[in-house]
């Protein structure tokens, strides 16, 4: 039995506790899905559970939980749980009214990095069998291998069949097989500039961020929109100019914002329409975190985060040695 018919199985059994299920539905857009939220078990047959499902549906729990009175069903891969976990550690939802449908997961395919490779041609249909993906754009059709397409996280995925929380775990025969790569590789080239060059490089992306704010809304920890500094009038932190300068302000901000937070599900940097390498800043910050205070974001629900605490010191951080 496939993963998607055994995960409509498991949700037609306990449909009948949620007062709504969010999933995923087919899109008419090749390559992606669409979020679904269901309310009747006669809608449960529209779900779906695939390659293509990239997104993490935890951004929409948050406001979903202060509108939905009784229990919300929400299908998240292992990965993503942990967003679940990061919010309730910081008493934003109340796991008692949620529950965690976690499907394993084999992978899930990048979207942009197939469309680079097809040359940002139109794809206008795609077929997936086992590892070969068929592709055909407006000109021409490729045959591609999905293990070279997949999203970053899961060539260092440790949870794809193991998830640390769930409601509901179902097994996929299907497994990740797929070359494992260092996490940190991209964070240690950038590293070994000199500071000028990683300045430069930087100043180069943030160039490209026209402040549209798709990576602060997908984001499921950004849960302050309507209070973002950038929609504030007093005080007035931030011009609306579209410049290096303001987008470097506006997207450090985010890292500040998110530091201790961010589970690196890598949302932030598939809803940027510039393509700026977003999930570098993340994990780096994250890096940093588990560094200084042996603290991983979406593990420990009952665990606060170190910002969200105060010591007078830190036991991992030297204060006598700074200068």
């Amino acid at each position: 039995m496939t993963i998607e018919n055994k995960l409509k199985e498991k949700i037609d059994e306990i449909m009948g506790d949620l007062e709504l299920l969010v999933g995923y539905s087919p899109s008419a857009l090749p390559l992606k899905v669409n979020p679904a939220f269901i309310e009747k078990k006669e809608e449960t047959g529209s779900l779906v559970f695939n390659k293509m499902c990239i997104n993490n549906l935890a951004s929409y729990i948050y406001d979903l939980s202060k509108s939905v009175k009784g229990t919300i069903g929400i299908v998240l891969k292992p990965c993503d749980t942990r967003s679940i976990i990061q919010l309730a550690s910081e008493e934003l939802i109340d796991l008692k009214k949620i529950k965690m449908i976690v499907p394993g997961c084999s992978g899930v395919l990048d979207y942009k990095k197939i469309q680079k490779h097809v040359g940002g041609e139109k794809i206008i249909s795609c077929k997936l069998d086992g590892e070969s993906l068929a592709i055909e754009t407006i000109s021409q059709k490729h045959e591609l291998k999905a293990g070279d397409f997949y999203a970053d996280k899961c060539y260092w995925c440790q949870v794809h069949d193991n998830p640390a929380h769930f409601d509901e775990f179902i097994e996929n025969d299907q497994k990740l097989d797929i070359e494992p790569r260092e996490k940190y590789a991209d964070i240690d080239a950038i590293e070994g500039k000199s500071i000028d060059e990683i300045m430069q490089y930087w100043d180069e992306q943030f160039s490209n961020c026209i402040r549209c704010y798709a990576c602060r809304n997908i984001c499921p920890l950004e849960i302050c929109r309507d209070r973002c500094i950038t929609n504030l009038d007093e005080p007035y932190w931030q011009s609306q100019r579209i410049n290096t300068e303001e987008g470097k302000f506006f997207q450090l901000i985010r890292v500040l914002h998110l530091a201790g937070r961010c589970t690196e599900c890598g949302e932030c940097e598939r809803a940027c329409p510039r393509d700026i390498p977003l999930s570098k800043l993340m994990k780096k910050s994250a890096q940093i975190t588990e560094k200084l205070f042996e603290y991983k974001t979406g593990e420990e629900p009952d665990k606060k985060p170190p910002f969200l605490t105060f010591k007078d010191v830190e036991k991992n951080i030297k204060e006598e040695n700074l200068s």
